[in-house]
């Protein structure tokens, strides 16, 4: 049995135990690490007490609030799959979010099926997009389209790109293609650095904006 382990990081000890006993309730979830700010995080990463592979990072927190603990685990290069946690919906925001790499974004008020839902698709995936999301990419778009967005992708990319966002992994990709896994992740390193993507939402993102894949929320759920 698989066992998604996460990381919960609020100033709200309350809320940290309501967390507890939400994610408790499934056997595929366990709690390993919690901190109550970004700094407390860090610290942990740094002194090799930390095992999550998912981190809820709450937006709002003294000392080192989530903005900053996402662009410092980006330095640091740390695997964790970030969920954004906050209380208020601020568009630019979480928009700015995803494009420095959150896997996902959840509200504090959101149901806890949809909270267990959101951290497994994150850890399976590498990101979740709900419903509020897309309308914000889908925005994002319609914004964009008025510029020439433009990418030097090959065909090849293109095609590897497509099968990214169809949730295939390396390996599942190159035997679609008849080529190396290591093949398919060096196309995968490239089209992140030529679309300036931090992670597999950012590509997901990329190629909505460039009508690369259809806006149907069914593709993600």
């Amino acid at each position: 049995m698989t066992k998604y382990k996460v990381a919960i990081v609020d100033d709200e000890v309350l809320f940290i135990e309501g967390m507890k006993l939400i994610l408790g309730q499934d056997e595929n979830l366990e709690i390993t690490n919690t901190a109550q700010n970004g700094a407390e995080l860090l610290e942990l990463i740094k002194s090799d007490q930390f095992e999550a592979e998912v981190i809820m990072l709450d937006l709002s927190m003294p000392v080192l609030d989530g903005i900053d603990t996402l662009l410092a685990l980006n330095e640091m290069k740390h695997p964790a799959k970030v969920i954004i946690l906050s209380s208020h919906y601020n568009d630019s925001i979480i928009v700015k979010l995803l494009d420095e790499g959150a896997a996902g974004f959840l509200a504090k008020n959101e149901h806890p099926d949809e909270v267990i839902k959101t951290i497994k698709k994150v850890a399976k995936k590498g990101f979740y997009i709900n419903d509020y999301i897309l309308q914000l990419i889908r925005n994002r778009r319609l914004l964009a389209s008025r510029k020439k967005l433009h990418a030097d992708l090959s065909k090849r990319e293109v095609e590897i790109l497509k099968l990214i966002c169809e949730e295939n992994t390396n390996k599942e990709i190159a035997e679609k293609l008849f080529i190396s896994p290591r093949t398919v992740e060096g196309h995968r390193n490239r089209i992140l650095d030529k679309t300036n993507s931090k992670n597999t939402v950012g590509l997901v993102i990329f190629a909505i904006e460039h009508k690369l894949i259809d806006v149907n929320i069914s593709r993600f759920n």
